[in-house]
């Protein structure tokens, strides 16, 4: 099961009717429509008239359609011009409620999935879930008061919000996915959803990293605007980054998922290699060509790996795009012979604490730290630097001594 997103928006000349308030959602809002029209039908009918009664999306068993914009306020929980039903409340209403059986049971069903992803998008609990009856005298979403369902219909609401934390399900409103992975255990393979691939590129300027999988846990570092990352496991909304560094948040507004073909991680007809940039800023090209768009920017002192090179330009490894391979842009990084995927284990000496940085060299930013005498395997060596094992970042090899 499954069903298409589409926005069909009231015209803002008729804002002052139909949504006239900004509006910062503090609740999703359940109803039932009281007749049998499609979730098209029921939305063109409202935008077009002049009555003020207004509601965001209408959902019926193939169909999502959007009549107002989520961030203005609609006329739809009876609880007047200041209550809080209408002034904070997102309204959606399920379709062919009037004489139920299978259109309506489906209609149910992406509602659940729409309530969901609604409710994470904008940091909402399971307790804003709300029935229309809960801001005023009427019995709706009648279909589901009249069978005595609201319990359920919240449970399984809420099952979907947690898989979406998890990362078993789409979050994205517009992906019309009805599909949760089972839960993983640490040790098996990430799993993988349709249309959802664990590469992510940051949108805001600024995102922190942070220790655990929590928003109040220590924040160690930061990533930038246009930087892209593999996750490795979701929980509570934030992300693991393979390097091991920490969590980023995985909200829409800080995050997007990057699609990367399968054959963006394949090395197996390649010797990958790594190179630094040279040039003060170089540009990430979509495709294997100088025309190609540009889809973001590496800086000055960057390293890099590449698995592919077409047409003077290189595939980064983390699947963002291409850059130049021209010898004023990029120099190659030598490693030394004693970097193997065993690597070798070093002991920290010379200093009490030890900064453990995010790139091979000191204008890269401080992540955490080691301290004297403890022991870590370095799997890479870069410009004096060494990698460590954990994917933590990079120590400076003049303050350790092989063991």
């Amino acid at each position: 099961m499954s069903y298409i997103f589409k926005e069909n928006l009231v015209s803002s000349s008729k804002y002052s009717i139909k949504c006239p308030y900004p509006m910062k959602p503090r609740y999703v809002v359940c109803h039932n429509t009281a007749n049998d029209a499609s979730a098209t039908n029921e939305v063109s009918y409202m935008i077009r008239n002049n009555n003020s009664v207004s509601y965001h999306l209408a959902v019926d068993d193939t169909c999502v359609i959007q009549g107002i914009p989520l961030n203005r306020n609609a006329w739809h929980a009876g609880d007047g011009s200041s209550g809080p039903g209408n002034r904070y409340g997102i309204a959606v209403e399920i379709c062919y409620s009037k004489s139920g059986g299978s259109k309506y049971t489906a209609a149910e069903e992406n509602a659940v999935y729409v309530m969901a992803r609604l409710l994470y998008q904008y940091d909402l609990g399971i307790d804003a879930l709300k029935q229309h009856a809960d801001f005023s005298a009427k019995n709706c979403p009648h279909r589901i008061r009249d069978e005595g369902r609201w319990n359920s219909v919240k449970t399984r609401v809420e099952t979907v919000l947690q898989a979406i934390k998890e990362g078993r399900c789409d979050p994205k409103l517009s992906s019309g996915t009805t599909v949760i992975l089972p839960p993983y255990s640490p040790g098996d393979e990430s799993p993988s959803l349709p249309g959802l691939k664990f590469t992510v590129k940051v949108i805001c300027n600024e995102l922190n990293i942070r220790k655990e999988a929590s928003f109040t846990s220590q924040v160690v570092g930061t990533v930038k605007k246009g930087e892209v990352y593999t996750i490795v496991e979701v929980s509570n909304g934030l992300g693991r980054l393979k390097s091991g560094v920490g969590w980023i948040s995985m909200g829409t507004d800080y995050v997007e998922k990057v699609t990367v073909d399968s054959s963006s991680t394949s090395t197996d007809s390649f010797s990958s290699f790594t190179v630094k940039v040279i040039c003060n800023e170089l540009n990430i090209r979509k495709e294997a060509s100088f025309t190609s768009q540009v889809v973001g920017t590496v800086k000055k002192g960057d390293v890099y790996t590449i698995v592919e090179v077409s047409n003077g330009l290189g595939r980064l490894k983390s699947g963002a795009g291409w850059i130049s391979m021209g010898t004023d842009y990029v120099e190659k990084v030598t490693t030394t012979s004693s970097s193997s995927s065993s690597g070798y284990q070093v002991k920290i000496v010379n200093c009490s604490v030890l900064n453990v940085r995010s790139g091979a060299g000191t204008s890269y930013p401080v992540v955490t730290t080691v301290k004297a005498n403890e022991v870590y395997t370095i799997v890479d060596e870069s410009n004096g630097f060494g990698k460590l094992k954990s994917g933590a970042g990079w120590i400076s090899l003049s303050y350790t001594k092989k063991i």
